[in-house]
């Protein structure tokens, strides 16, 4: 807007912000979980997310809850396999019902 537009569609009036206010803008991705270990996991998704990003990783590991908190640790290299960007994440915060879930599936998944 150049403020030469006498016509307000607004119904309330905005103000500025300080630069010094911290927001976070939660935002919901599908992802595909390409491989698990018990310290992390390789994902695959639409979008690139920068290597130090946290977030809340919910997936059906087994028949309980798994939703442990990742930060992601570096974006892998997945030549000659599908185009989506993967990520390493590595698992920094995991409740006791998700880490038994974890581990029941990868002993199955051993077997």
């Amino acid at each position: 807007m150049d403020g030469m537009d006498p016509v307000e569609r607004r119904r309330v009036p905005r103000v500025a912000v300080d630069d010094g206010l911290e927001c976070r803008l939660e935002v919901r991705s599908r992802i595909r979980l390409v491989d698990i270990s018990l310290t992390g996991a390789l994902l695959a998704g639409d979008a690139a997310l920068p290597v130090g990003t946290r977030a809340q990783l919910r997936a059906g590991v087994g028949p309980a809850p798994f939703a442990p908190e990742v930060e992601v640790s570096r974006q892998a290299d997945r030549q000659g396999r599908e185009t989506n960007p993967a990520l390493g994440a590595v698992f920094v915060g995991m409740d006791e019902r998700s880490r038994r879930s974890l581990e029941d599936f990868l002993r199955k998944a051993s077997e």
